[in-house]
């Protein structure tokens, strides 16, 4: 092929589907020979190379016709499929992951065939039904659909007609390459086994040309059709999502069943596309898109930035940055406008005239996926580049009495004695070695040789006041159930939260973490420590519940410091500075035992000391474990 093509110039030919012809292999000097599949565009064409089975995606330029003598040979490569077993989740598809591992597992190695054709069938059964043997690491003979289905990317698939392995069982060992010394990468396998058998009559065995002629318009330019907007004032919609300056996309109700089929057509009928050869994007290109999902979806190019493009889902609103291989400039069902149509507040400007992140968790909180009463307002001109529509969108039923939360102030503060007092302390949650959340022990404080006074300023017993705190959340989480679920998620917001225990404790939100299903990252502020929990256990808290003050008060521990030499050991992931090593010893040292506090400095933060019987700081057994040095 090289000898024939090397020194070959480009003709113009008008080529045609089934066609045979010479390939170059783009960035190699491989030529291979091929047949049409069919025009993507007019200087786009895609290819089978059947003789090592992939399907490519080539410039015209890279085409010759092929020679007459070298059409007498028949194909070298066979398509073949593994027999009893079939793709997990339910679906009739197999995962990238399984594609991944069979590729990684069976490229470039030399295996044994087995063919599982049944006698009286036609042993030309496309694709072939075969069982696959190679050997692995150790040497040893795998069977690859066991190996499938032990890694759980498959599951085994009864046949209905058992075979008689003694006598009608047709079996045909091969020893042979899955892949030349100098092949690609294998993709879409379809070629034939028997080379009386043209290629074009297998390729049409997989397709429903009508069908590919409606949804592959072989085109590059152009754009998909603006969103048709219902003519009415007032309509049923489903918010799909919220961008990231505010804009709301909405699918109408009545347009979900042509979106969902839609859908389920080109996920049928799309097969794999092949490979491209290198494309240069621009924005504002239509193209299809396999998501993330392995979906095919309709787009556009928003920003292309090295290999990463970001798309937008146009019928369905969101953005997402994909590789450039997962892009492929066709546009589907071009005649059809596009499901999602962008709309905007009316009559509202944010704050600033740029929309916050908060406010847009907000409206991504209160709209995504939900059902909405839809009120046009001021459809905006479609001549313009971005397609808009002005809309009120009413969701009445959040604003009712019931649903509110009320606007609560932040918890009060405990305060820690004078600086140099020795006082009793627990601790009740270690974030590093030299960072804790404490709380004063009320019980022991009564007794300390330094006859500090149990009252503060106000006159009103700091164990007393724990005492009507705990008493209070155990009368609140006998009736639990009696109070409205949180609604308002702003950071700082006071609430109470459900512990791993099954018991509801004072708290507050930290930030939000997930949107779907959404979650809320709470502190526990009687105790310190976080965690991530759902709304369902989050409730409003009672106003009586805020006149305590927090227990817990962060501190940072004087007299040590992470060592300057320490190599090799585990780093805290979120305090990179000390070791793990040293924080289990660090708890250890604190967890059950009696403490004693001593404040170094109230300003800008709580800075203490530790002590073991009022006279031994914790810190000096890290010191001596040489997990941590002195800080004078």
């Amino acid at each position: 092929m090289v000898a024939a093509y090397e020194n070959s110039k480009w003709e113009p030919i008008k080529w045609e589907n089934d066609m045979h012809c010479a390939v170059q292999i783009p960035d190699k000097n491989q030529w291979r020979r091929g047949q049409i599949i069919r025009m993507v565009t007019d200087t786009l064409v895609e290819v089978l190379l059947y003789d090592v089975g992939v399907e490519l995606v080539v410039n015209i330029k890279c085409l010759r016709e092929l020679q007459e003598n070298l059409k007498t040979m028949g194909r070298l490569s066979l398509e073949c499929s593994l027999v009893d077993i079939r793709p997990t989740g339910g679906s009739d598809k197999w995962t990238a992951t399984a594609c991944d591992c069979l590729s990684l597992y069976l490229t470039g190695a030399v295996a044994t065939i087995i063919l599982q054709v049944c006698n009286g069938e036609n042993n030309t059964t496309w694709p072939l039904p075969v069982k696959i043997f190679c050997r692995d690491e150790k040497g040893e003979r795998v069977d690859v659909s066991k190996y499938l289905i032990k890694k759980g990317l498959a599951l085994r698939e009864r046949r209905i007609n058992t075979l008689d392995n003694s006598h009608s069982l047709f079996e045909k060992s091969l020893e042979t390459p899955l892949e030349q010394e100098d092949s690609m990468d294998t993709k879409c396998i379809k070629i034939n086994f028997d080379p009386d058998k043209k290629a074009a009559d297998i390729i049409s065995e997989h397709k429903v040309s009508k069908f590919k002629e409606k949804i592959l318009e072989p085109r590059t330019t152009g754009c998909y059709k603006p969103p048709a907007i219902p003519n009415m004032k007032v309509l049923e919609a489903v918010v799909s999502c919220v961008g990231d300056d505010g804009t709301i996309f909405v699918i109408p109700k009545l347009s979900e069943f042509e979106l969902i089929k839609m859908m389920n057509e080109i996920q049928s009928n799309l097969k794999c596309l092949g490979l491209l050869e290198p494309y240069f994007w621009e924005k504002g290109e239509a193209c299809a898109v396999r998501g993330s999902d392995t979906l095919w979806y309709r787009g556009k190019v928003m920003e292309v930035v090295g290999g990463i493009i970001r798309v937008q889902y146009l019928d369905h609103g969101f953005t997402e940055k994909i590789p450039q291989c997962h892009l492929y400039p066709i546009l589907l069902y071009p005649d059809t406008p596009q499901f999602c149509i962008p709309c905007q507040l009316y009559n509202t400007i944010p704050v600033g005239n740029v929309w916050q992140p908060d406010a847009i968790e907000l409206l991504q909180e209160l709209l995504s996926k939900r059902e909405v009463q839809v009120h046009v307002m001021k459809p905006t001109d479609y001549n313009k580049k971005y397609e808009e529509e002005r809309w009120e969108i009413r969701f009445e039923e959040l604003l009712l009495s019931e649903t509110e939360t009320p606007i609560l102030p932040p918890y009060l503060s405990s305060s820690l004695p004078p600086t140099e007092e020795l006082y009793a302390v627990q601790v009740k949650h270690i974030v590093s070695p030299d960072e804790v959340y404490i709380c004063l022990d009320s019980v022991e404080n009564c007794n300390l040789c330094n006859q500090h006074s149990d009252t503060d300023d106000s006159g009103v017993s700091w164990e007393s006041e724990s005492q009507s705190l705990d008493e209070a959340l155990r009368r609140f989480n006998k009736n639990v159930e009696t109070f409205p679920p949180l609604t308002d998620f702003r950071t700082e917001m006071p609430c109470l939260a459900e512990y791993d225990d099954g018991l509801w404790y004072r708290a507050k939100i930290v930030s939000i973490k997930e949107f779907n299903p959404l979650a809320v990252l709470v502190q526990f502020v009687d105790y310190g420590s976080t965690e991530k929990l759902t709304i369902n256990r989050l409730r409003q808290i009672p106003l009586h519940l805020m006149q305590y003050p927090a227990r817990a008060i962060k501190v940072l521990l004087a007299g040590f410091k992470p060592p300057l030499r320490e190599s090799g050991k585990t780093r805290i992931p979120y305090c990179p500075k000390w070791s793990m090593e040293a924080l289990w010893a660090m708890i250890d040292c604190l967890q059950g035992k009696q403490l004693y506090a001593s404040s170094m400095a109230q300003v800008p933060e709580q800075i203490v000391t530790l002590y073991e019987d009022e006279q031994y700081p914790v810190h000096m057994s890290l010191v001596e474990m040489g997990l941590a040095d002195q800080d004078e």
